[in-house]
Parts: C-alpha cells; structure tokens; sequence
C-alpha cells in the first residue's frame, strides 16, 4: 500500500458546484493547501494576477481563492478499502 492518502474538495468555483480528488502525502489536508490546489487548478480561469505561493500565510491563499470565485472549500479523507476486500454491507451471508 502506497503512503499518499486521497482526499475530496468539493467547493463552488463561480457559483458552480464542483469537487477533485487528490492524493496528498500527509493524513490532513488543510483546507489552504486545497485551495492553493484550486487556484492552480483554475488558474488560466482566474484572470491572470499573480497567485500566492504555497508558502504564504493561510489567509492571504483562502482570500485570492475567495477573490477570485472559489468558495466554501471543503476537505473530506477518502478512506480506501484494501484491494479485494468488499465492504461488509454488500457481502451476502
């Protein structure tokens, strides 16, 4: 088993819901690092100006992302179920 963990943002981008999964290193995903991924994600979307880089303080991303139509980012762990083991609620007995 591989150490990324995936992850699902879902979030509105111009008044549009929408969501990505993606795979992260850490168990946590902090809610800038998925809006900085957004911004990236929709950059040529965004109308150019310079985006804040992943070291900036977690306000300044959350407020350009906000700025700039994307809105209530939410982060959710994906959990995996080892491959070839069915969840228990779809098993027959």
């Amino acid at each position: 088993m591989s150490d990324d963990h995936k992850f699902e943002i879902n979030y509105i981008f111009n008044n549009d819901p929408m969501n990505d999964v993606i795979d992260a290193a850490d168990e946590h995903l902090e809610q800038h690092v998925a809006a900085h991924h957004l911004i990236q994600r929709h950059q040529a979307d965004l109308g150019g100006g310079s985006a804040p880089s992943l070291d900036a303080k977690p306000e300044e991303i959350l407020h350009y992302a906000t700025d700039h139509g994307i809105t209530d980012i939410r982060v959710s762990r994906i959990h995996a179920h080892p491959k070839g083991d069915t969840p228990g609620h779809y098993k027959q007995p």
